[in-house]
């Protein structure tokens, strides 16, 4: 019998690729080396930096946008037009780095919703050298991931969308 979950639509995964390139270069000038699609092996994370976003509607699911602490700091710092260096802890990156993960989320929802689906985000959450295990694994559940190669790294960015039964 195959386990394997199911992802996205491609057209959906090309409207996630199109809302993180439009969020970065947008909000923080960085614009990415590229963008590809990259198998979401795990609903299980260990990071140094996990944005999340939860939503409702047709389907319950979450954003989640993980890459590390110098990365979110850079883009945060982008963002406020600040040297990464003026942070003095990452608790005053966060903030800015929790509003990328909602206007990616946000714009992924425009697609999402055009796609003739439901969509109420919640609040984003940061959490920093955390540990998240999302609710994606059973029958019908959905996981798919993109990679923004950046100049110093990565920023991986995927849609969780819980399976039957999951609460």
């Amino acid at each position: 019998m195959d386990m394997t979950t199911a992802t996205l639509d491609q057209h959906l995964v090309e409207a996630l690729k199109h809302s993180a390139r439009e969020v970065l270069v947008a909000m923080a000038s960085i614009t990415p080396r590229a963008i590809d699609e990259q198998p979401e092996q795990t609903s299980l994370f260990r990071d140094e930096v996990i944005g999340l976003l939860g939503f409702t509607g047709d389907r319950s699911g979450t954003v989640v946008v993980r890459t590390t602490e110098r990365i979110a700091k850079t883009i945060a710092a982008r963002m406020l037009m600040v040297e990464p260096e003026e942070f003095g802890d990452f608790t005053e990156a966060a903030d800015a780095f929790g509003e990328v993960v909602n206007m990616i989320a946000g714009s992924f929802k425009n697609a999402w919703v055009a796609s003739g689906h439901a969509m109420a985000l919640s609040m984003p959450n940061v959490i920093h050298q955390g540990f998240v295990k999302l609710h994606s694994d059973g029958p019908g559940a959905v996981r798919s991931r993109i990679r923004a190669e950046l100049d110093d790294g990565a920023l991986d960015i995927g849609v969780h969308l819980e399976g039957a039964g999951e609460a």
